[in-house]
């Protein structure tokens, strides 16, 4: 067994973790013969079939990894099923931000007077019923606050102090950023595959790591006549106001399939000689390589076609850690033997 002790996140990124390999060259106590320790090396072996079940002692490569829950979550390790559910294919589009009218207000004047001062800018974002602006009604020369009717980022003032105002003048624009529309162009060839209500991930070269969550809300009913396209309209996560309007985004369309698969994470798949494998969770704290034959692929989920069942808990997220300490157990087992 390969044990990884649940050091600090500082030591685990300044030392390589320690080793303990178990149950390989254990030498017998002193009176016990060694017939007697192949033996129980023997019942060992046969619990372990037992325990893993005939199906998968030919895909197990042994040398279980035992890795504390500190250790996990300090190499942000995380776990998923193995699951029977639609394999999806994906469609790369690329596209531009806009805003989402639905989510645009216009601020008029609530009564006749003068605008008497601004107390925002453009570009700050402002909370719903926040003081925005102050007048001065006519005729009674009382001063009269101007609130946001909800909340977002001051695109624009449409007016300057002083000016005379009534209940038509539109004073200032407020957009909510925190949801925005992402239009992408789709080939003819490709309209088949899209409606809406598809999820997709929007990606811009000004946030490498980080991907954006959206769904298809609109597919236009025409192909441009010039590039053969249709234009696509999405709904996309924006709770910080990274993205920018006019930002030029790729977008990664999840296609559903009418076949049912056994799906795991892209990255719960690792490679070890010839062979790709996953890190079957045995226990809280345990895991083993396994031997796995994959099938369709693509940038989110992995087919299985033999070696797992559903169900089954899975490394997911750092299973790289996983793979590259049973390396070095493999080969500190070869340099004791």
């Amino acid at each position: 067994m390969i044990r990884i002790p649940p050091w600090p996140i500082t030591a685990l990124l300044s030392l390589s973790l320690t080793l303990g390999i178990v149950g390989c060259g254990r030498a017998a106590p002193p009176g016990e013969s060694s017939e007697h320790t192949d033996e129980d090396h023997h019942t060992e072996k046969d619990h372990e079939g037992e325990e893993h079940g005939e199906e998968h002692a030919e895909g197990g490569r042994g040398g279980a990894i035992h890795l504390a829950h500190a250790t996990q979550q300090a190499l942000g390790i995380t776990i998923a099923p193995a699951e029977l559910k639609p394999l999806e294919q994906t469609l790369a589009v690329t596209g531009q931000i806009a805003q989402d009218t639905d989510r645009l207000a216009h601020v008029n004047a609530p009564e006749a007077g003068t605008l008497k001062e601004w107390l925002v800018t453009i570009g700050q974002q402002v909370e719903a019923q926040t003081p925005v602006a102050i007048l001065v009604s006519n005729p009674s020369g009382t001063p009269v606050e101007v609130t946001a009717p909800r909340s977002g980022l001051v695109l624009g003032l449409h007016t300057t102090v002083g000016t005379s105002v009534d209940p038509l003048t539109s004073l200032m624009t407020i957009a909510d950023l925190s949801q925005v529309w992402a239009t992408f162009d789709v080939y003819e060839q490709d309209v088949a595959l899209v409606q809406v209500g598809q999820r997709l991930e929007v990606q811009s070269v000004a946030y490498s790591d980080r991907v954006f969550p959206g769904k298809i809300v609109f597919v236009s009913p025409q192909v441009d006549q010039h590039t053969r396209t249709i234009k696509l309209r999405a709904q996309v996560e924006n709770p910080d106001y990274a993205l920018k309007l006019g930002m030029f985004v790729t977008g990664t369309l999840y296609i559903p399939t009418a076949a049912e698969a056994l799906i795991v994470p892209h990255e719960a798949i690792q490679r070890l000689e010839d062979e790709r494998v996953v890190f079957v969770q045995t226990g809280p704290e345990a895991f083993e390589a396994r031997d796995v034959q994959v099938g369709t692929e693509t940038g989110r989920q992995v087919e299985i076609l033999a070696g797992l069942n559903a169900g089954e808990q899975v490394v997911a997220a750092g299973s790289f850690h996983l793979k590259a300490e049973l390396l070095k157990g493999t080969l500190e087992e070869g340099h004791a033997h």
